[in-house]
């Protein structure tokens, strides 16, 4: 793995909420490494580092430069998100229990009740 894509995925874990801005900015971090590193091709991913900041330090410089409105809308779309995810979870989870707890009932019923087996031979007929 390069230290430009051990560097990104540093930062893209640090994002609460990942949309267009935020992959827009990673794409441009991204071409600054790049461009840093080809006037620089030895450096180490300790150098870089020192030479851009943390991830986090990076992030957090993000998040002072970015637009109030915008981030409290993506934090709101995404808490509607997890509540959306929560809801199906919960119905799917009630649907899973039901259908266990009727196929527990019929398997209840099956072992209650006894096969009885019939001789069968020919059927004699009476006049």
């Amino acid at each position: 793995m390069t230290i430009t894509r051990k560097y990104i995925r540093q930062c893209r874990t640090l994002f609460p909420v990942y949309g267009n801005s935020e992959r827009t900015f990673l794409n441009r971090l991204k071409v600054q490494i790049n461009e840093h590193l080809d006037l620089f091709p030895d450096l180490s991913y300790e150098e870089l580092v020192k030479q851009f900041g943390t991830p986090k330090e990076v992030i957090m410089e993000y998040y002072a430069n970015a637009d109030d409105d915008y981030l409290l809308k993506k934090i709101d779309v995404s808490k509607k998100l997890k509540r959306f995810l929560l809801f199906i979870a919960i119905l799917f989870l009630s649907y899973f229990f039901y259908e266990s707890y009727t196929i527990y009932q019929a398997l209840n019923l099956i072992k209650d009740q006894q096969i009885i087996y019939e001789k069968e031979g020919p059927v004699e007929e009476t006049k």
